[in-house]
């Protein structure tokens, strides 16, 4: 996917080639989107609603995530990282473990808490080597990656080594049904509310824990409608017919700063994060879409294993990752080997599929690189080899043309590799 510039300069560290740093391309005339609006007129005006009674929303809101998550304390964020940060102060911990396959967001929150990021590998099979490292008196972020439930996978051993876990659920579902999946883990959950997440929201984030935590309980003033206009905007777009479809795609493609290459937009310092209360639009929006978040979650899960099971051994030069559906945004395929994810998603989007990858590893980044706890052959081999397909719900995007599209892209990366394409 192409991306808007945002003017910061640039390091790569490491041998790279250029080419797997090129975003996958988008769709001319797209006929699904990664990050599809949820923002209907009956949510919009459940929005609009819950703006005018912003407190009440508040309240509300808070006290259904408590629910959910059997946590005794919510506190309600301008940011998903704004919560991780807090969740990492919360813990005590000078030095946090992370998968080095993640979100730099992630790193950035520790470093706001005041913390020391430890780096650590990550493979598709096994999840982050957690356990490498010394775990006493460490947290320890799990955060999914490529969807895997790492929760189950590591949690108890990072107990038993003397780790604290912090749960980050901003690529989840933010669903009742997948929040009450952990309302015995006793640990922090974080969430994000944020554009393009899961649950579609305008932005904001939340902390759950049961113990003692500061902050919170206020609204920040203000609060623009920018995002909401975006959502809404984007709902219209998605549902018009295909020739508007494609004349918004190509005025995207003109915007001042859009590029190709994520080497555009690697971060050459660590970001900042921002300390702040949510708006009440965020806080209206988040609390309108959670009350039918289940059925898009549900909907997302099953789309998912109905193209998992479909193209399993039938594509030659990937297959999907087996990840819980519940915790990633899209369908996670992993090739054979590096330069096949550019061709294979090439062919995708002449189908109308978008596809996206997200991750490039943080030990491979300036502002991260010193942090790495030693060598990550694994990460390094798993980046240029992953897709993510987009599943969320929408009109034209049905687990049959997904079905089609990706056996196609196979054959046309096939052919092209045997010199017939």
């Amino acid at each position: 996917m192409e991306r808007p510039g945002g003017g910061t300069a640039t390091v790569i560290l490491d041998r790279t080639e250029p080419s797997d740093l090129w975003y996958a391309p988008p769709p001319r005339r797209p006929v699904g989107y990664l990050h599809p609006s949820r923002m209907t007129a009956g949510r919009l005006a459940a929005t609009m609603g819950a703006a005018a009674r912003a407190g009440h929303a508040r309240t509300d809101l808070a006290a259904r995530l408590r629910e959910h998550t059997g946590r005794k304390r919510c506190v309600l964020t301008a940011t998903g990282r704004a919560a991780l940060a807090l969740a990492v102060r919360q813990t005590g911990a000078d030095e946090v473990v992370l998968s080095t396959f993640n979100c730099s967001a992630v790193a950035d929150a520790v470093l706001a808490a005041g913390a020391r990021p430890v780096l650590v590998d990550a493979d598709p099979e096994r999840g982050p080597a957690f356990t490498s490292v010394d775990l006493t008196g460490r947290a320890v972020v799990l955060t999914n990656g490529l969807g895997l439930d790492e929760w189950s996978a590591h949690a108890a051993r990072i107990a038993e080594r003397g780790g604290q876990v912090v749960l980050d659920l901003a690529q989840a579902g933010v669903s009742p049904s997948v929040l009450r999946r952990f309302r015995e883990s006793g640990c922090p959950i974080v969430l994000s509310f944020g554009e393009g997440k899961p649950l579609g929201g305008l932005g904001g984030g939340a902390l759950l824990t049961s113990a003692p935590v500061t902050g919170g309980g206020g609204l920040r003033r203000g609060g623009e409608l920018a995002p909401l206009r975006r959502a809404v905007a984007s709902r219209l777009v998605a549902h018009a017919p295909g020739v508007v479809r494609a004349a918004v795609r190509r005025a995207e493609a003109r915007t001042p700063g859009w590029s190709h290459t994520k080497a555009d937009h690697l971060p050459a310092e660590a970001g900042e994060v921002r300390q702040d209360d949510p708006s009440r639009w965020e806080i209206a929006s988040a609390a309108a879409l959670l009350r039918t978040a289940s059925g898009v979650a549900d909907a997302a899960a099953a789309l998912h294993e109905r193209v998992r099971a479909a193209v399993a051994g039938e594509l030659t030069t990937c297959e999907p990752i087996a990840a819980d559906p519940d915790l990633g945004p899209g369908v996670e395929l992993l090739f054979r080997r590096p330069g096949q994810r550019f061709p294979f998603a090439r062919a995708l989007a002449e189908r109308g599929v978008p596809s996206t990858w997200n991750y490039y590893p943080l030990h491979r980044l300036a502002p991260y690189a010193r942090f790495a706890a030693g060598p990550m052959t694994a990460a390094d081999s798993l980046w240029p080899r992953v897709l993510t397909v987009a599943k969320q719900p929408q009109p034209r995007l049905t687990a049959r043309l997904l079905v089609e599209a990706m056996i196609a892209a196979d054959r046309s990366v096939r052919d092209q590799e045997a010199g017939r394409g």
